[in-house]
């Protein structure tokens, strides 16, 4: 049995069906470069995660803008939050090492750092535009603050450190294997080479009140967070809450609006008070 995913933010339209081998998934992409970009993302860092761990590229067909892959097993982290497995130490610090892999490939040609600054400022822009959608209550009195941070982080690009990013990582992507207690990623769609701390982004959200997954996260990923990433991880934070919160504005998702509503309250409420 075939069944249809939600349209994800990129416009690419995606199926999935069970079969012994898995759960298979056909992509389309929203234009061939989005596809070429997805393919190469597979061949030469997705593939650096153990298997079953980590989508596996079966095939693709450039006619028809079609990408096939193998996508891995596993409960949703982030659906039954009641289960606490998105507060699981050993869930965060798994994702480290996950995310560290994935860092640690060298995809990419001539000049990282400026492609990374390049795709992140796009990512900048995007949420520059995404503001001016967003008829929400919670954007009431933060306009104006949250476009200051966004001319700032425009400015520092050049000084942060960058990676081969999953680029939406965080536990909507976090799929828990409970018969190995093992945890593996999905939805590589938005990966590219970036500043690095768009990845810590999402997972901040959870550590802001329990440093000790963080602790756990850099145990596993293998440093922790300098400073300048550090500093700026609420600013980024923030970014990740308001593009969740517009994805689910796309979704009709009103359950999701709320919860994502108050997500952006509380990124705003932790930004850090200077420049």
């Amino acid at each position: 049995m075939a069944w249809a995913l939600p349209n994800d933010v990129s416009g690419a339209r995606s199926w999935r069906m069970s079969s012994p081998e898995g759960i298979i998934e056909l992509r389309i992409p929203r234009t061939h470069v989005d596809l070429q970009r997805e393919v190469t993302a597979h061949r030469h860092a997705i593939s650096r995660l153990d298997v079953g761990l980590a989508p596996r590229l079966i095939g693709f067909e450039p006619r028809l803008r079609a990408l096939l892959t193998r996508e891995p097993r596993g409960e949703r982290v982030d659906d039954n939050p009641d289960r606490g497995l998105h507060l699981g130490e050993s869930v965060h610090e798994q994702a480290g090492q996950r995310l560290g892999r994935l860092h640690e490939s060298r995809l990419g040609v001539g000049d990282r750092q400026a492609q990374a600054a390049a795709n992140t400022l796009r990512y900048i822009d995007y949420i520059d535009r995404v503001l001016e959608r967003i008829d929400s209550p919670v954007l009431a009195g933060h306009l104006a603050v949250i476009r200051r941070r966004l001319a700032v982080l425009r400015k520092v690009l050049p000084q942060l450190p960058v990676a081969f990013c999953h680029g939406s990582f965080g536990s909507g992507a976090w799929r828990w294997q409970r018969p190995t207690r093992s945890l593996a990623l999905t939805g590589f769609t938005r990966s590219q080479l970036l500043a690095t701390v768009v990845d810590f982004a999402r997972p901040s959200l959870l550590w802001s009140d329990r440093p000790a997954l963080q602790d756990a996260f850099a145990r596993g990923y293998g440093r922790p967070l300098d400073e300048l990433e550090q500093f700026r991880l609420g600013d980024f934070a923030l970014l990740a809450a308001l593009d969740d919160l517009w994805h689910a504005i796309c979704l009709n998702d009103a359950e999701a609006h709320l919860h994502l509503a108050d997500a952006v309250r509380a990124a705003v409420d932790r930004l850090p008070s200077q420049s």
